[in-house]
Parts: C-alpha cells; sequence; structure tokens
C-alpha cells in the first residue's frame, strides 16, 4: 500500500512542477498574435538587402499584404543570414500604424503612435525610453543562395 501512495506522490509532483514551471510573463507571440505568413522575397530585386545592416520594409509581397494586420514585415541582413520582423509596435498592436525607419538610418525603427523605438539590427529590442517592453514579433527566415530566394513563414 505505501508503494501506491508514493507513485501518486511522484505523479502529483511531476505534474504540478510542470504546471507551476509555467511563466506568467507574456511571451511576444501574445502580444502580436500569430498571423500566418509563407512569402518569397527574390533578392535579385532587392539588391539593398546584399549589405550587412540593410533593412527593407515590405507591405505586400508577391501582392499579398504581409504582418499582423497588414501592418508588414521588415527584412533586415544580418552577419548571420537575414531577419523578418512584424513591423507591428508591441506596445498597442491594434493601432492601425506601423512602425517607420528612422530617416537617418541608424537601424532604429520608430512607432508614429507611442515614439517606441526598435533597435533592427540587434534583436528588434525597445531602446530604453520606450513604453514598449517587447521586441518586434520575429518570423522564421529560409535563404537559398542558389536561387536567391528569402522565404519567410511561421
Amino acid at each position: 500500500m505505501k508503494q501506491s501512495n508514493l507513485l501518486y506522490f511522484f505523479l502529483l509532483l511531476g505534474f504540478s512542477s510542470v504546471f507551476c514551471s509555467c511563466s506568467s510573463n507574456s511571451n511576444n507571440d501574445e502580444i502580436v498574435p500569430s498571423w500566418h505568413i509563407n512569402s518569397t522575397v527574390y533578392l535579385d530585386f532587392f539588391s539593398e538587402l546584399n549589405s550587412v545592416g540593410n533593412a527593407l520594409y515590405f507591405d505586400a509581397i508577391g501582392g499579398e499584404s504581409v504582418g499582423y494586420r497588414n501592418h508588414g514585415i521588415i527584412v533586415v541582413k544580418l552577419n548571420s543570414g537575414y531577419a523578418a520582423y512584424d513591423a507591428t509596435c508591441t506596445h498597442d498592436v491594434d493601432v492601425d500604424e506601423h512602425v517607420e525607419l528612422d530617416e537617418d538610418y541608424s537601424g532604429i525603427y520608430t512607432c508614429p503612435i507611442c515614439g517606441s523605438q526598435f533597435n533592427i539590427l540587434g534583436g528588434a529590442y525597445p531602446l530604453d525610453g520606450s513604453v514598449a517592453k517587447y521586441p518586434l514579433k520575429v518570423y522564421k527566415t529560409s535563404y537559398s543562395s542558389s536561387s536567391r530566394t528569402l522565404r519567410i513563414y511561421n
């Protein structure tokens, strides 16, 4: 009988640790809801993305609007490849505006509504002093050197 109680104890302990280990902190996927994207960028048409540090904003790819609420996406060339971010400000996802590149192109995108700034070259995290507390939503990318295409998907 004791062995049976011990088994139930460990089962209860295991279930408790699973439920208690879940973080109560929000992550970026909860801030900016999932939005289906499966688009291909033909890099032969966008030579700006050949140089590390350059970024482009796309409101549509292949004739289809992209990004949460059609806010668009930002693609940046990094040392390690490419990154793609949703252009929706993580402070207030329901506004009709999207983050925009600063005029001096310092790799900073700014929300015209709340003024939050995001460093697109450093993981799209908000800069100090921004009211946004979460980085821009990240999409997966896959680069094909043979076809010079960049697939952006989730």
